[in-house]
């Protein structure tokens, strides 16, 4: 199968669940033996040097890049103000990508070209003119779901109020996108009830994001019991309205009660802000760090406290797989298969989340017990290359139609 992937940054380096997100799918698809075009925008957020890139990365794809300035500009987000544009989406258009997509759409037959995300859908038009094969939409995130809950929390009358503009305009967008397209792949099963709900008429199935097992090895030799951590993107609206959340409604009870039991908070692009509370009542802000697996494999408790935000997340998945003992939400756990108690326990409000910090810290074993099913759950469900070859499988049931 000839396959073309569209994203809206290139993936890599993997410290972040975007990269990763797209990053095992790219792998994925070749350890299938798809012959793979990777075509990505390579942004000033996310910027690559293809010649600095591994070798193993080199081998996955016949990789394109194609330079964006999207950063945020506020001259143009003010003017976006006079339009009926989602400023989201207009940030990823640049008619060097078109110029891109027709050359290798006319110079290579495809079979398949997969959408990474709603971000890169302004570019389906030129694919379509240029080429016969069938497009699909993975959709990471029912984005606009992020927009509109950011909003309804922001305290500020005039970011609010933007911010419920920005939402409207990429709901707008992103449904209206959705049955140009031959086929979605959704995240989570609430996702695809969403977009069903939405009016989505094309072919629509759930597909997880998908970890590699076989590499994601549980290691507690030099694991430290107790201890409380979280690890993310910290340029993430939604990580970082969780981390001030966690740390002044939670970690100040935690801390009462278990005056040395340490909290680390690690990942890429950490505001200066967070900082402010280091060494506070044994809170560690490290910043990013070299090697994650290392990192999560030397800690004990993972805490994930996301209020806003759709699909599956990826260090959710990364944890369990490692063995890890999770406290989520039940909106960051929303699409995983999991069982409260049994390998993950969920918390909803700082009361619950300081209740079972506590029972885990009085009860070492429960630690063990939880992250063990977890890793058995990560390894039965979300395999990667499990679920790559149900997603092949779709692409030639759509092929067919």
């Amino acid at each position: 199968m000839n396959i073309l992937q569209i994203t809206n940054r290139f993936p890599w380096p993997l410290k972040d669940g975007g990269a990763l997100g797209y990053y095992n799918f790219t792998k994925g698809y070749h350890q299938a033996g798809v012959n793979l075009t990777l075509a990505s925008l390579n942004t000033q957020k996310h910027l690559i040097v293809y010649e600095e890139l591994p070798n193993h990365v080199k081998e996955l794809a016949d990789i394109h890049l194609t330079y964006v300035d999207n950063r945020i500009k506020p001259l143009d987000a003010f003017l976006n103000l006079f339009t009926n544009k989602s400023y989201h989406v207009e940030r990823f258009i640049t008619s060097d990508f078109e110029r891109q997509l027709k050359e290798l759409c006319q110079s290579k037959t495809f079979d398949v070209v997969v959408f990474e995300s709603i971000f890169v859908a302004p570019y389906l038009n030129v694919v379509r003119q240029n080429s016969k094969a069938v497009c699909v939409l993975r959709q990471h995130n029912i984005e606009y779901k992020i927009w509109e809950t950011l909003a309804d929390i922001e305290g500020n009358i005039l970011k609010r109020s933007y911010l419920k503009l920005l939402a409207k305009r990429l709901k707008k967008y992103e449904l209206n996108q959705l049955n140009f397209f031959d086929g979605i792949s959704a995240i989570t099963q609430i996702d695809k009830d969403l977009l069903l709900a939405a009016n989505c008429q094309q072919p629509i199935e759930v597909f997880p994001f998908g970890i590699p097992t076989d590499t994601l090895l549980v290691n507690r030799e030099n694991m430290e019991i107790p201890s409380v951590f979280h690890l993310g993107s910290m340029d993430w609206m939604p990580n970082q309205e969780a981390m001030k959340w966690f740390i002044q409604e939670v970690w100040d009870k935690v801390n009462l009660e278990f005056p040395s039991l340490p909290f680390y908070l690690a990942g890429r692009n950490i505001p200066d802000s967070f900082f402010a509370y280091n060494q506070q009542k044994n809170v560690h802000v490290l910043g990013e760090i070299e090697d994650a697996i290392e990192f999560m494999n030397q800690k004990a408790i993972m805490i994930v406290p996301l209020f806003s935000g759709s699909g599956i997340r990826v260090k959710i998945l990364e944890g369990m797989a490692l063995g890890k003992c999770i406290i989520s939400t039940d909106l960051g756990a929303q699409g995983i298969d999991i069982t409260d108690g049994e390998n993950i326990l969920i918390a909803n409000t700082a009361e619950e989340f300081v209740k079972k910090i506590s029972y885990l810290v009085a009860h070492p074993n429960e630690i063990t017990r939880i992250g063990n099913n977890a890793s058995s759950l990560a390894k039965e469900k979300y395999d990667n290359q499990k679920i790559i070859q149900k997603l092949l499988r779709f692409y030639s049931h759509l092929a067919k139609k």
